[in-house]
């Protein structure tokens, strides 16, 4: 399961870091700031989020920015870029327009102030359930031991104990990965959790190649 939530802040201030002649007087340099957080929980273990940044600027005219709500259509058009939804960008398109009237609204207005920080927060959660590891074994081709064979495994290599010849009930079933490898279900099934646990690639425990393709896993 996934959740997902959106914040954001606007506010104007001088950045230094902003060369002078990058201004113009009849515009607003308008810098997106989105910052994206991805916590991921299983029922075992709750990670540290990975957190991504990105910034984005934009030129307006001050006129049309003031008058956002007959440019509408050309302000959505000119923000297309941003990952935000247009329903979100309904909800900050006043405070900009309300922020840009308020700078040109003080005295002695100088150029290099005309500046406006959105910053964008998205944090989603993502919860691994035991039923989602249970799909994702669920693809793997069932196999069974042949004794004849002597190019397959002998042992399961998460537990290490060896394998019932001829034996493919659900209690003792063996799976077999993308990569040809046997585990026992009840083994790889643990080492999803574990993969889970330690935010690494589902690969196989012995060669690590991916168990699976990724295009059947997203099936």
């Amino acid at each position: 399961m996934e959740f997902t939530s959106f914040s954001w802040e606007i506010n104007s201030k001088e950045d230094p870091s902003i060369p002078q002649d990058s201004y113009f007087d009849d515009c607003f340099s308008i810098i997106f700031r989105f910052t994206k957080e991805l916590i991921q929980i299983t029922q075992s273990t709750n990670f540290p989020s990975t957190t991504s940044t990105a910034n984005e600027s934009f030129l307006v005219p001050s006129d049309i920015l003031c008058n956002f709500r007959e440019n509408t259509a050309f302000l959505h058009e000119t923000f297309s870029s941003v990952p935000i939804s247009p329903e979100i960008l309904d909800q900050i398109l006043p405070v900009i327009g309300e922020t840009a009237r308020t700078i040109l609204s003080h005295e002695g207005c100088d150029s290099n102030m005309r500046s406006i920080f959105v910053n964008l927060y998205v944090t989603t959660r993502i919860v691994i359930e035991d039923s989602d590891f249970s799909q994702f074994v669920n693809l793997l081709e069932r196999s069974k031991i042949d004794e004849q064979d002597d190019d397959v495994e002998e042992q399961c290599a998460i537990c290490l104990e060896e394998f019932e010849h001829g034996i493919e009930d659900s209690r003792v079933a063996i799976v077999r990965t993308n990569c040809s490898h046997l585990f026992h279900e009840c083994c790889i099934f643990r080492w999803f959790r574990r993969c889970a646990d330690r935010q690494s690639p589902y690969s196989c425990p012995l060669c690590r190649c991916n168990i699976f393709p990724t295009s059947q896993r997203d099936e």
